[in-house]
């Protein structure tokens, strides 16, 4: 069988990595080239989906306790609440601005969020967080412009997208 050209890269970043693949990279662009194809190589392969966006694309975990999403959940879900308590425009700010570590750990130091990140071995503290920050950039959900500065990649809106859901089902079940 003759595989798309990228076709080992594809699968290496999915599936070993565990990584988002971004717009603009070759990955990406073999994947959106030959969506059709990928869509059913890694359901038949792998038993696994792959989601696609306009602008990343991933492989949806058949485990529903997996921790790394889990922490990445609580960790957007605490810095949102701290960057809207501080007056900024939260989609604008993680879509389009950078954000220094300094600044993101100061604020999670004093959020009244605190005790669920003491209680979440990835997010206890400072050093934990570093750790955890080098794994968003592996998996690229975020992007280190430097040893203090880091973006949001596109990746993000998968998290937020699923925190609306959340919010959504409770209001359902509350009405």
């Amino acid at each position: 069988m003759q595989y798309p050209d990228n076709h080992q890269e594809v699968v290496n970043a999915l599936l070993v990595d565990g990584r988002f693949l971004l717009e603009g990279e070759a990955e990406f662009m073999t994947l959106k080239q030959h969506l059709d194809f990928y869509e059913s190589f890694f359901v038949h392969s792998f038993g696994t989906n792959l989601q696609f966006f306009g602008d990343y694309a991933f492989l949806q975990s058949d485990r529903d306790t997996d921790p790394f999403s889990r922490d990445v959940c609580i960790f957007m879900g605490v810095l949102c609440y701290e960057l809207d308590r501080e007056g900024y425009n939260l989609i604008e700010q993680l879509s389009f601005h950078t954000l220094e570590f300094d600044q993101v750990e100061q604020m999670l130091e004093i959020s009244s969020f605190r005790e669920v990140m003491e209680a979440t071995s990835n997010l206890q503290d400072t050093a934990s967080r570093r750790n955890f920050y080098n794994r968003l950039q592996r998996r690229h959900i975020i992007e280190k412009l430097d040893d203090n500065t880091f973006r949001f990649t596109p990746a993000h809106k998968y998290f937020l997208e699923f925190a609306k859901n959340i919010a959504r089902s409770r209001k359902e079940e509350e009405e």
